[in-house]
């Protein structure tokens, strides 16, 4: 099974996607990802988390993030990816176009009940997240580095990190 948690208004082929019950989106299951998750140990070969660890608080990530690694198959993979605020504010300052109000980049967009930043998300804050977690081979991942398998909605936009780890 791959995982696509928190899939809000970005659904993917060929992935189980998964949003909170409250999310106004069409999902394939509805999960509170900050209680227990119903998936059988040892099923899930990825999992991918697409601006979704800065809607939840700190501990809810943390509980997450140690609650998916045991229904991880052997060497089973996340890839979590989000805004980097403090990359999409230098773009700003520059001048650089980028495709969503930097605003909505640093707090969210409010669209939907939860769509709001609870916190700052950045790489070097997901890494350690990941690594204290249990988490292994954690590292940030070039854009142009991230493969194919992985549904990132948007490609393009640069302010954004990609943070990748396996289970041992």
């Amino acid at each position: 099974m791959r995982l696509n948690v928190g899939s809000g208004d970005r659904p993917a082929l060929g992935w189980h996607n998964v949003d909170s019950p409250s999310c106004p989106h069409p999902a394939d299951e509805r999960v509170d990802l900050t209680g227990p998750l119903p998936w059988p140990e040892g099923n899930i070969e990825a999992v991918y988390c697409g601006h979704l660890l800065e809607h939840l608080h700190w501990a809810q990530c943390r509980h997450l993030l140690r609650a998916l690694l045991p229904l991880m198959a052997p060497g089973g993979q996340i890839m979590v990816v989000g805004p980097d605020v403090a990359v999409a504010t230098g773009m700003a300052e520059r001048g650089e176009a980028l495709e969503v109000p930097l605003g909505a980049i640093k707090a969210g967009s409010c669209r939907w009940p939860g769509d709001e930043h609870r916190w700052d998300a950045t790489p070097a804050a997901i890494i350690r997240l990941l690594e204290m977690t249990g988490w292994q081979q954690v590292g940030q991942v070039d854009w142009d580095q991230v493969d194919g398998m992985w549904p990132v909605a948007e490609r393009g936009p640069r302010w954004q990190y990609a943070i990748a780890g396996r289970k041992a």
